[in-house]
């Protein structure tokens, strides 16, 4: 498969570290203009070497809060003209048993994951709809598809929530030319099992048919893949990379 994104615009929310920020190195290896849609740019600004003489455009954003995601779009509008691929890969992941869970984590949590992911979404399609074209691709998990032993009830809700949403709106975006696709990863080495010892580590991987955890790269490979023109007839699909933990 050869991709080429040049001339396109893209925006990754969450993209100032581990799949988000993978995702953006795929995309702009391929040609494409980033935009980094993060609420701490930090880690971004410090890396942005990486990137070569085409450094992404970084943008605070609170993805949970509506003004902050339409602030996000009139800024790239007015940089590049045009949003061609939006990847919601912001999440909060949190590994709480349910008796302590408060209403505030909840909401904090199915606020950046889920609601996050509808207000990227529905802007993206009116950023998208009047040019014909779009790609969307909203990063969900294993764990909202089967629930899970070791992430908290409110981030498997959330993800659940990502999955049918991406059906959801992907019905709905169609008319437009836009393809609108899931990511469901299993276990991935990122911050969000930095606290994990290694004795659950090792225990974790071994319960996996491929015997290891993932690398943010391999959910960058499928976001790049649903990115690109190869996979123009292929909308509202979840697509599972998980090493053959959850096969269906």
């Amino acid at each position: 498969m050869s991709t080429n994104f040049t001339g396109r615009t893209a925006i990754v929310t969450g993209g100032a570290q581990g799949i988000g920020e993978a995702v953006c190195h795929s995309l702009h290896a391929a040609g494409a203009n980033i935009v980094i849609a993060d609420l701490n740019l930090d880690r971004a600004r410090a890396n942005l070497a990486a990137y070569g003489e085409r450094p992404p455009m970084l943008v605070a954003t609170d993805v949970s809060l509506e003004a902050s995601v339409t602030a996000l779009y009139a800024a790239v509008l007015k940089q590049f003209g045009q949003v061609d691929i939006v990847v919601n890969s912001a999440g909060i992941y949190r590994s709480i048993p349910i008796l302590d869970i408060d209403a505030a984590d909840w909401d904090r949590v199915l606020g950046v994951n889920l609601r996050g992911t509808f207000l990227m979404g529905r802007e993206a399609v009116r950023a998208m709809k009047a040019r014909g074209r779009g790609r969307i691709i909203n990063v969900a998990s294993i764990a909202g598809k089967v629930g899970s032993t070791t992430a908290g009830a409110h981030y498997a809700a959330s993800k659940a929530g990502v999955i049918n949403f991406t059906k959801t709106l992907a019905f709905q975006a169609a008319p437009f030319k836009i393809n609108v696709n899931c990511v469901c990863p299993g276990p991935v080495a990122t911050e969000m099992i930095s606290g994990w010892d290694a004795e659950r580590v090792k225990a974790y991987a071994a319960s996996i048919p491929l015997q290891q955890f993932g690398q943010a790269r391999d959910i960058a490979n499928a976001v790049v893949f649903l990115a690109s023109d190869e996979a123009s007839y292929i909308t509202g699909e979840i697509v599972d990379v998980n090493g053959g933990l959850l096969m269906d």
